[in-house]
């Protein structure tokens, strides 16, 4: 019997949800995680706001975003720290916190409600991996540089008994509770019954359900590329982010302030924009224009009030 395709039904979802929904406000621009590779199947992403849309390869996808695939369906993110997810069908997943700027304050939380995926870390699984989880409904998952397959089965999920798992394919993971902590080393699997009053446990063989999904190869050899560029990027990341900070300057000086604070200048005498920001910063307030008719100042007369500060 054939299953009429709901990709016909997503798209009016999301194009009557987009239209209804309240236009967002500037401030509340999301961060950019990571960008879309593939897309196979009936696949539905909703924002932090409430919107919806459907994947398209290339398009980004962004802190806050929640991702549900559904019978048969397969999605591949490239996140901004150079790590690879798979979203595998029946699944879901919310892209909680996702902060990839290359320095301390990276950080991954993704909220796995349902399904399965597969994540192969980038940097920061390997320079901040205190600061990247995996949580389930049962338990938080954490790695070493890793890897893996967090699971969550809800109960009537054929693929196996409900609870939370996470498979290991590279490096070490665990997985942890408020019963305790279970290592999770290289080719095993433990588990953890929403039952069950003891700690999570390794289980002694591999559970079936964990086996490549059809699109598995392509994105294994995206992963290694991606590893390989991985440092440098992180490098590269860095310096972008101190040259943002640089061209911001320092604070502006609010319009309501300005024009007691602001020197006079000539027209002439104006500094030059600064550079454009990060396409998914947020927007700063706009200096204030100074008053004119007012004899100008010689530059550096008055301390702490040179043309050009306030700006950012």
């Amino acid at each position: 019997m054939h299953t009429p395709s709901l990709r016909p039904l997503l798209a009016l979802a999301a194009f009557c949800l987009t239209v209804l929904a309240p236009a967002a406000h500037a401030l509340d621009t999301p961060r950019v995680a990571g960008t879309i590779e593939l897309a196979d199947g009936n696949i539905l992403l909703e924002g932090k706001d409430g919107s919806t849309r459907l994947p398209v390869v290339g398009e980004n996808v962004y802190e806050g975003d929640t991702i549900t695939t559904f019978a048969n369906a397969e999605a591949h993110l490239h996140m901004a720290d150079g790590a690879q997810f798979i979203v595998r069908e029946d699944s879901k997943i919310t892209l909680f916190e996702y902060v990839a700027d290359g320095g301390s304050e990276d950080r991954s939380l993704i909220d796995l409600a349902k399904g399965a995926m597969r994540s192969i870390t980038g940097w920061i699984g390997q320079f901040n991996r205190t600061k990247y989880r995996i949580r389930t409904p049962l338990v938080t998952i954490g790695v070493r540089g890793t890897d893996h397959e967090p699971t969550h089965l809800l109960p009537g999920d054929p693929r196996g008994e409900p609870g939370s798992y996470d498979k290991v394919n590279d490096g070490s993971a665990f997985m942890e509770t408020k019963q305790g902590v279970v290592e999770v080393p290289k080719n095993r699997a433990a588990f953890h019954s929403a039952s069950a009053k003891a700690a999570p446990r390794l289980l002694g063989t591999v559970p079936a359900f964990f086996k490549p999904g059809k699109h598995e190869q392509r994105f294994v050899l995206r992963a290694q590329e991606t590893r390989k560029a991985n440092p440098q990027r992180r490098l590269e990341r860095q310096e972008f982010v101190r040259q943002r900070g640089a061209a911001g300057g320092a604070k502006a000086v609010r319009p309501a302030q300005a024009q007691k604070t602001a020197p006079k200048v000539r027209q002439s005498d104006r500094p030059k924009p600064q550079a454009k920001a990060f396409k998914d910063a947020r927007p700063t307030d706009k200096p204030a224009r100074p008053q004119t008719g007012d004899r100008p100042q010689r530059q550096g007369a008055a301390k702490g009030n040179r043309p050009g500060e306030g700006k950012r």
